[in-house]
């Protein structure tokens, strides 16, 4: 029999609102966003970043020497060293570059510079300004699902890129769950292109023409599994685009499956709480963001709350529920996705 949130919720309600005061920067490697213990900071234009994410991201090894402060990193016979303070990378043993900002330590973390890192082992770099994003293309990423398509100029330069990378189930019922988001992500690959990659292309002709700089349009996302056992496998997918706009735009979705017949799952099909007491459970917990930090959202953003309960989405995790609303809706594009998650016995 289906529960109830309002008749089993304990106090507990774990807010995990993304709220930024100023544009985070953003990473990701072959599509999936990376999480550092230490923000990544910008140096003199150079991207920094805590060294062993980024190598684990990259599928390297990664060793360091408190003795002389050196970091090496490993992958496929290739051997990358770096020193704190020392303007040289080597790889092999031969200097590959010539830094600008040096790898250093910050807060107790040793960061290093990203691009350099990042091409040193073959990968391809691309910056936002505007967004703030940091996409990495490894020379071997071969996501288990991954829909890509990219359009060129006249003169071969890539314009506009999309990448959804989708990880694998391991239930019964993968196929069909995989068939779900590998159609949806298909489709958003072509609406992408079909809306921008004209417009890229117009774009960057000009800026060519004029000598001027263009930053090539890209949609960049990925799902993660929020919780895969005998009842729900559960996937919850973020994405940033970029298209010429001033911010880099962010969405949000998500797809919830029954791990015993493959079928996609309603809200209701999981609760038994009504439309209308499930409304008035939202507007409370959003409520109470929207109090705990007001600077961060929009003047009217309960108004909003109020007129957008429909389009609020929920993914399964572990041990409940999770709840978000897409940017923008009540906050700024630049404070992110608004979510929050409760305990919840399912």
């Amino acid at each position: 029999m289906k529960k109830t949130i309002l008749a089993s919720l304990t106090a507990a309600l774990l807010w995990t609102a993304t709220v930024f005061a100023y544009p985070a920067i953003q990473v990701y490697v072959d599509g999936q966003g990376i999480t550092f213990d230490q923000p990544p900071v910008i140096v003199e234009d150079r991207t920094l970043v805590p060294m062993r994410a980024i190598f684990q991201a990259l599928g390297s090894e990664v060793a360091w020497s408190e003795s002389d402060q050196t970091i090496t990193s490993m992958k496929n016979g290739d051997t990358v060293k770096l020193k704190i303070g020392d303007s040289g990378l080597y790889k092999n043993g031969q200097l590959k570059y010539t830094m600008a900002v040096p790898a250093r330590i910050m807060n107790g973390r040793t960061l290093v510079p990203l691009r350099a890192v990042a091409e040193a082992f073959d990968a391809q770099v691309g910056w936002d300004p505007q967004g703030y994003v940091v996409t990495v293309i490894s020379s071997q990423a071969e996501a288990e699902n991954s829909n890509t398509t990219t359009v060129k100029a006249d003169d071969g330069t890539v314009v506009l890129s999309f990448r959804m990378d989708i990880p694998k189930s391991k239930g019964s019922y993968a196929s069909q769950m995989e068939k779900t988001l590998n159609e949806e992500a298909k489709a958003l690959g072509k609406a992408y292109v079909d809306t921008y990659g004209k417009k890229a292309k117009t774009e960057y002709d000009t800026a060519k023409a004029k000598g001027t700089s263009f930053s090539p349009y890209y949609y960049v996302g990925s799902y993660e599994i929020t919780r895969e056992d005998s009842k729900f496998v559960s996937f919850y997918g973020t994405s940033t685009q970029y298209t010429g706009e001033l911010q880099g735009q962010r969405s949000c979705t998500s797809h919830t499956f029954s791990a015993t017949n493959g079928k996609e799952l309603a809200l209701s099909d999981i609760i038994g709480d009504s439309e209308k007491e499930l409304q008035g459970f939202w507007m409370t917990s959003f409520g109470a963001l929207i109090d705990e930090k007001p600077t961060n959202f929009y003047s009217n953003a309960k108004a909003r709350l109020e007129k957008n309960l429909d389009i609020v989405g929920f993914y399964v995790t572990k041990d409940g529920l999770g709840f978000y609303l897409p940017p923008e809706t009540i906050a700024p594009n630049e404070s992110g996705i608004i979510s929050f998650t409760i305990k919840y016995d399912l």
